[in-house]
């Protein structure tokens, strides 16, 4: 079963109602603790190589007008863990942003200044006041079965494109999946080898499962019941802003924040669900005539 791995959508509740509730309510500007789990993305381990006893002093920081106190803390092995982040904020979503917005700058500073990759791997929100907490990680799915003779049919003209799609499907930065996502629909879309010239009956068209299990469906449910082609055409705008973060850093995907950057996420998400339906039901439709054949 496919499953979206990206974080930067979710903010899920881990109180009550009434406690997310009130803070929704709440007005006045009070102490919002974000705390953001780091890792390794070579190693998986929630750890980056740095010596925790480092970095014991806590940092005093203004976001986004917003005064700040951050504090950074380890684990068993003495390797930074967590950071935590105090913030003097009325709306713990805005507080949040800004304090991952911050992080993501000082990651990347210091994996230039170390040489060593450091992410983010889920983080956890707190308002005391009013009680609420939210709360993010990844989803660790069962094991699944695998039949490795049924799924052993894959033509060599199609390898180039399963390979993408691996890419796509193993990345944690929405951006990096959706340009490897994007690639495999152009190809469809197209109608390019290895897919077929002529488009293929019944045609492809965005569902709505496809919509909720990617997390899409605030954000793109005008694609609902729609042809796919049409999806892939919208999914160019993304592609060219990802791009264009390349040639112009700063401009593009990593300059945006808050709502933009949920949408990237989600749209991402999308792409790599819609890659996988094309690759599954070409390989389903070669399939076919050798099944007849073999009966």
């Amino acid at each position: 079963m496919w499953i979206p791995y990206d974080l930067a959508g979710s903010f899920k509740a881990e109180t009550s109602a009434s406690t997310i509730e009130r803070s929704n309510a709440d007005s006045s500007v009070r102490d919002v603790l974000v705390g953001f789990f780091v890792r390794n993305p070579i190693t998986q381990s929630w750890e980056i190589d740095i010596r925790a006893e480092a970095v014991k002093d806590v940092l005093t920081a203004e976001l986004d007008g917003m005064p700040a106190e951050i504090a950074c803390y380890g684990d068993e092995t003495g390797k930074l863990s967590e950071i935590i982040y105090r913030v003097k904020s009325a709306e713990p979503y805005v507080a949040f942003d800004a304090c991952r917005h911050d992080l993501e700058d000082r990651l990347a500073r210091w994996t230039l200044e170390l040489g060593r990759g450091m992410a983010v791997a889920g983080w956890r929100v707190a308002d005391p006041a009013n009680e609420a907490r939210w709360r993010c990680t990844p989803f660790r799915p069962s094991a699944l079965d695998l039949d490795l003779e049924a799924v052993a049919f894959a033509p060599d003209d199609l390898k180039p494109l399963l390979r993408l799609y691996q890419r796509a499907r193993n990345a944690s930065d929405p951006a990096w999946r959706l340009l490897n996502a994007y690639a495999v629909l152009k190809c469809w879309r197209a109608g390019e080898a290895p897919f077929p010239a002529q488009p293929q009956r019944p045609a492809l068209t965005v569902t709505l499962e496809m919509l909720v299990h990617s997390g899409a469906l605030g954000c793109a449910a005008n694609f609902k019941d729609q042809p796919l082609a049409s999806l892939v055409d919208a999914l160019e705008v993304w592609r060219d802003a990802v791009l264009q973060d390349l040639e112009a850093p700063g401009e593009g995907v990593h300059g945006l924040r808050g709502e933009a950057r949920w949408r990237l996420a989600h749209m991402a998400n999308l792409a790599d669900l819609a890659a996988r339906e094309t690759l599954i039901r070409e390989i389903a439709r070669r399939r076919s005539p050798d099944l007849a054949l073999a009966s």
